[in-house]
């Protein structure tokens, strides 16, 4: 036999021993599939039908629901139901993604801001933003501009662009929050998600690579701030007053980090001078997530402390992100034991009433760990319904042949 007949024969099993360990895996953890499917396609179809999507005649009318308000929360869930449509082909979720953001920009040309039946409205975070956490849904606006162009798209954006303009920076240009009350400036690791699928999005609809560019080297900031290469894990908080960083592994927060990495790997193109870095601060983050996963498939709320509890966001989220990764190819298959084990640990956050439980509420950051282990447990928040769809729909992908 010849070396090189006995190098595609070594090469022809390989890749056959590979493929069986798959599926497998996946056959394993997917005699469910159909209650999971239930779980998932009834919570998403009741965000869809308690979603106000109909122009009032006037602001007197009765106020638009929670999924309508102006929080980056929702513009997770119309991610969501775009992505549910890719797995699905179900137009009813591709309808949904585009009304909301159709309605809430309508609403807001139509009527200003008098949806103040929730924080943001009342605050006006989108007309008068002071945060970057105040984004809400501003990443679907040049997405949709390239669809279905509106000039409310167009001053939504150019707000947000203003406020960008005007948020502290560290040297080295990347951008940070005030931290009161004495702490400083401060780079907290949930602003990437805030600013990077926004920055993507905008160097589609404008065409110029600067902003994709600017979304990468903002990201390998975060990375260099924030990893600990012992741990393996990110740290929340990094302070420039004390040049080092602060706080703990909330889960959360590294799920945060990790989703908007997941985001831009879409957009980076293979010959991207810096896509390599990108990707192995992806990798590097990955394979130590997955050392965290307890064994009922959930990751807790601060992540190294396993007598905290598990918590539903930051696994909808790290289960999102390790099957996107294996079906768009970024990381080995056999990760796909993680995020299977994953979505199985889920369903267990499912209530009788297909609401998800044991949600971590809006959580500051400290360097105490009471602060962490005592907050309240809240029921449904959309911080872990729009990682559950997200997590639903690559589940679905990945297992389509099943």
């Amino acid at each position: 036999m010849t070396m090189k007949w006995s190098k595609m024969i070594f090469l022809k099993n390989y890749i056959y021993i590979t493929f069986a360990f798959v599926v497998v895996g996946l056959d394993a953890y997917s005699q469910d599939k159909t209650d999971e499917n239930t779980n998932l396609f009834r919570i998403a179809n009741d965000v869809v039908e308690q979603t106000t999507l109909t122009l009032p005649l006037s602001d007197s009318n009765p106020q638009p629901s929670r999924y309508n308000a102006w929080m980056y929360q929702n513009y997770m869930l119309i991610e969501a139901m775009d992505a549910l449509y890719e797995a699905t082909k179900n137009e009813k979720y591709k309808e949904y993604a585009n009304l909301n953001i159709d309605y809430f920009a309508t609403y807001q040309a139509s009527f200003g801001d008098v949806m103040t039946n929730t924080p943001s409205g009342k605050q006006k975070w989108y007309s008068q933003p002071t945060e970057m956490w105040q984004c809400g849904m501003i990443a679907k606006y040049p997405e949709r501009q390239i669809d279905k162009p509106n000039q409310e798209f167009e001053r939504g954006m150019e707000i947000f662009d203003s406020l960008l303009n005007n948020v502290p920076s560290f040297d080295d240009g990347t951008l940070v929050r005030v931290k009161k009350p004495n702490l400083g400036l401060g780079l907290q690791i949930d602003d990437l998600y805030m600013i990077a699928p926004y920055w993507c999005r905008k160097a589609v609809l404008t065409n110029k690579v600067e902003w994709l560019d600017r979304a990468i080297e903002e990201s390998l900031h975060y990375y260099d701030y924030l990893w600990n290469e012992e741990s393996e894990l990110m740290k929340c908080l990094w302070l420039q007053n004390t040049g080092s960083v602060y706080g703990h592994y909330w889960g959360r927060g590294n799920g945060w980090y990790i989703l908007a990495i997941t985001d831009l790997l879409e957009f980076i193109p293979e010959d991207h001078p810096k896509k390599a870095l990108i990707m192995a601060d992806y990798t590097h983050f990955m394979k130590g997530i997955i050392k965290y996963q307890d064994k009922d498939g959930l990751w807790h709320q601060l992540l190294d402390h396993p007598e905290s509890f598990s918590e539903s966001s930051c696994s909808g989220m790290f289960t999102y992100c390790i099957l996107k990764g294996v079906n768009e190819g970024w990381l080995d298959p056999e990760f796909m034991q993680y995020g299977i084990k994953g979505w199985q640990g889920l369903q267990s956050k499912v209530n009788s009433d297909f609401q998800i439980t044991d949600v971590c509420p809006p959580t500051g950051m400290s360097d105490d760990v009471d602060y962490y282990l005592k907050r309240e447990r809240i029921v449904h928040d959309q911080h872990a319904i729009g990682p559950y769809i997200l997590a639903g729909a690559e589940y679905l992908k990945a297992t389509k042949h099943q």
